[in-house]
């Protein structure tokens, strides 16, 4: 009788665990995610993607000559919002996004599996980051792994590959955690890299 109360209780326990976990799980935003991504090749660095719906915000660390700086991208509809932050200055400037064969050669894309998916051709799949990702290619050399139709993990254009290590899907996003700056006047630029 006693085993019996124990595993009875312990099933209890379990029970409340798996409630709990649903419980936090419906609290979040399902249209929010965090990804964590690794720069290597003719770029070093990390990339920190946060998005909630329409909006991202994209964070690149990379270190030159021993100095490391943090550029920070604002992605709303059309437009990427960036400025260089360095020890002595920071530049916040705005660019209109254009879809054209360059695209998908600059990190913007990595928040936009959509575009992929529809321009480019499905050559197979692997896994990375424990997800298993289709892999889209086009004839530029670019080459992305896509999960569930919705998130770039894997980029590799012009000598750069961007590599996801972690993914927190339905990630607690703010809205104003991706937002650019208002109180920030951005210049606009006619010709610039996205």
């Amino acid at each position: 009788m006693f085993i019996a109360f124990l595993v009875l209780q312990g099933c209890e326990e379990e029970q409340k665990k798996i409630v709990k976990i649903i419980d936090n799980n419906n609290s979040k935003d399902s249209s929010s995610v965090i990804i964590r991504y690794d720069v290597t090749g003719t770029g070093n660095g990390k990339i920190t993607m946060t998005k909630k719906g329409g909006n991202v915000k994209l964070e690149l660390e990379k270190t030159v000559n021993e100095q490391t700086n943090l550029e920070t991208r604002f992605i709303d509809k059309d437009w990427i919002y960036f400025y260089f932050t360095t020890e002595t200055v920071v530049q916040p400037v705005k660019s209109r996004i254009v879809k054209d064969h360059n695209y998908f050669n600059n990190f913007a894309v990595l928040s936009d599996a959509g575009e992929i998916v529809s321009k480019m051709q499905k050559t197979g799949n692997e896994i990375v980051a424990g997800f298993t990702c289709d892999i889209y290619e086009n004839n530029t050399g670019s080459r992305f792994s896509v999960y569930d139709n919705k998130y770039v993990l894997k980029a590799s254009f012009e000598g750069i590959t961007v590599t996801a290590n972690t993914v927190q899907m339905n990630a607690p996003v703010q809205t104003v955690d991706v937002e650019k700056p208002a109180n920030i006047e951005f210049l606009e630029l006619t010709v610039a890299p996205q």
